[in-house]
Parts: C-alpha cells; sequence; structure tokens
C-alpha cells in the first residue's frame, strides 16, 4: 500500500490566529498550490480519507472521485482558543499549556496525547484495508502524529518535523512493514 499525506494549502487566516478545528477556508488562490501539489501525486488514487474541514475537503474532492470524511483527521482541538490571537491568550492559560502539550489541554480543549490516540485508531484501520493506493488529505499536527508512531518518535519531537502548506510525504505499508518514503514535498 502507497499512502500520501497531503498537508491542507494556505489558510484563509490572519498570522499569529489559533485555529486548530475552526472551519477555516483555504487562501484565495489556493488552486495554484492544489496544482503544484497534485503533480506529486500518484495518477490512479483507489480511496482518499480527509479531515471535514473546508480547508481539507476541499482540496480532497478535487484530488480524487472516492473520499471518505474522517473526523479523527481533525486537527487539535484547541478549545476555548479557538480563533484567538495567541498573543492575546492568558500566560497562565498559555505556559501549562507550552510546558506539557502533550498531556495538558487548553480550556475546553484536548491535549496532543489524545490527538496522537484518535490518529493511531485510524491509522490502524487503513493499513488492515486492501488498498493499493490512498491518499489522506489532513493536517500538521495529526500527520505528525502519524509520523511520530511509525518512526517511534517522541510526541514532542515530531514537532521537529517540517510539514508546509500543501506538501506531500509518501509512506509504504506493508503488513507489518511501514517505510517513510519522504516527507514534506512541494
Amino acid at each position: 500500500m502507497e499512502i500520501y499525506l497531503v498537508r491542507h494549502t494556505t489558510p484563509d487566516i490572519a498570522k499569529g490566529i489559533c485555529y486548530g478545528q475552526s472551519n477555516i477556508p483555504l487562501a484565495k488562490g489556493y488552486q495554484q498550490e492544489l496544482a503544484r501539489t497534485a503533480t506529486l501525486l500518484p495518477e490512479h488514487i483507489d480511496v482518499c480519507y480527509t479531515s471535514p474541514l473546508l480547508r481539507c475537503k476541499a482540496l480532497a474532492t478535487e484530488l480524487s472521485d472516492e473520499i471518505h470524511v474522517d473526523k479523527r483527521l481533525l486537527e487539535l482541538n484547541f478549545g476555548t482558543w479557538e480563533l484567538s490571537a495567541w498573543d492575546d491568550i492568558p500566560a497562565d492559560q498559555l505556559t501549562p499549556w507550552m510546558a506539557d502539550y502533550i498531556n495538558t489541554p487548553p480550556p475546553k480543549g484536548e491535549t496532543y496525547q489524545q490527538l496522537a490516540d484518535r490518529i493511531s485508531t485510524f491509522w490502524t484501520e487503513l493499513v488492515a484495508t486492501s488498498a493499493d493506493t490512498v491518499l489522506i488529505v489532513s493536517h500538521a499536527g495529526a500527520m505528525r502524529a502519524i509520523l511520530a508512531q511509525l518512526l517511534h518518535l517522541d510526541l514532542t519531537d515530531s514537532f521537529k518535523l517540517q510539514l508546509d502548506y500543501g506538501s506531500v510525504t509518501k509512506i509504504k505499508a506493508d503488513g507489518d512493514q511501514t517505510t517513510l518514503c519522504y516527507t514534506n514535498r512541494t
């Protein structure tokens, strides 16, 4: 099985805003980024899984005829911080989270470990399917959690992996054997 992870293209939101599970659309002109990304994908895709958020689903519908929306592919839930400027989040909330975002959730949000757990169940189900070529359109947090699992990285180390907007990461899975072919191709 060949699995292509695609991070959504540039979203239509100002820099410095927290927007994990907020339903932000893609930036105007995303078609140019999409065209570049499409050249990095195989001509035939058996199945595409996507986050339900607009910034992923819009790409998925243009890249594949058969898409399956899966909530487990959502970005981290930042709870009450969603759509706030990072600079406006109170230090008494932000500081403990920054010190241990793996185990500390934002108010009414989720921990990075919770995200990784839902991604792990998705991945286990995916590799048990019979599809040959799979496309996953998702978010940097979810993609880093997949790569951390495959590479046996500590979740904190997953943030050392650069995943640009519209980038493609390729993985080969064959039974218990998984190979990272490349990451962050643009």
